[in-house]
């Protein structure tokens, strides 16, 4: 009887993805995205090809049929040639701050009066309030996310936004046990759900099935954990 991790199959599939770290990271062909996908697949028996792209002609690609699946996906409806999985991971649009301030923000429009910093196009995100936010405080919006961290260490902003699994990526990328305690996070923004757009109906529904157990075992949180270390 073959295991969780038995092979079923030898057939290799194409996954199509971006170079966004840590979901998703060409130079090495992994990220947390990549590699709950991949490691789903290669439990359902295949072998997986990872091709980069930009994410529009990743799906445009699947509905073609020139590749597998394409990950992440947002917000997308199943269609002819286009079959969405249910969620993989959560993206984590998180305000940071440093916790001895003890700023206390329980809503976008607290985020007033700050020195705010951001990724770029965040205004076209996060509703009319971050707008609003962005028109009445310091705001800058920068293209190196790698750096936030810093910025908020050294006391350069008082606010980062950004997603929750970059900014610890970030923080941590030479040391996974670096100390984190001295940031606060702020859940004032709603997490948006990815998942995985495959091109056949079937195998989007095997792979929904074998991910509900392989997120019973959590083991998507070991995934998260290789990249961002653990977090409290």
């Amino acid at each position: 009887m073959l295991g969780f991790w038995g092979l079923a199959e030898a057939k290799t599939l194409v996954l199509s993805s971006d170079d966004g770290p840590p979901h998703m990271i060409k130079e090495s062909s992994s990220g947390i995205d990549i590699d709950i996908t991949r490691e789903i697949l290669q439990a359902l028996g295949y072998d997986v090809s990872v091709r980069f792209s930009s994410l529009a002609r990743g799906k445009s690609d699947v509905e073609l049929g020139n590749v597998d699946a394409v990950t992440p996906t947002f917000f997308e409806k199943d269609r002819e040639g286009f079959y969405v999985s249910k969620p993989i991971v959560d993206y984590r649009p998180t305000v940071f701050t440093l916790k001895h301030e003890n700023h206390k923000i329980g809503h976008i429009l607290d985020l007033i009066g700050h020195r705010v910093v951001t990724f770029q196009g965040a205004k076209g995100y996060f509703g009319s309030d971050f707008v609003k936010v962005s028109k009445n405080t310091v705001y800058k919006e920068h293209y190196d996310m790698g750096i936030f961290p810093d910025l908020l260490k050294r006391g350069r902003y008082s606010v980062v936004v950004v997603d929750y699994y970059i900014f610890y990526y970030f923080y941590r990328l030479k040391d996974k046990n670096r100390d984190a305690s001295l940031f606060q996070t702020h859940s004032v923004i709603p997490p948006v759900k990815a998942g995985v757009g495959f091109h056949d109906k079937k195998l989007r529904d095997r792979f929904n099935a074998k991910l509900a157990e392989y997120t019973e075992q959590g083991r998507h949180l070991l995934v998260i954990e290789k990249y961002i270390g653990k977090v409290q």
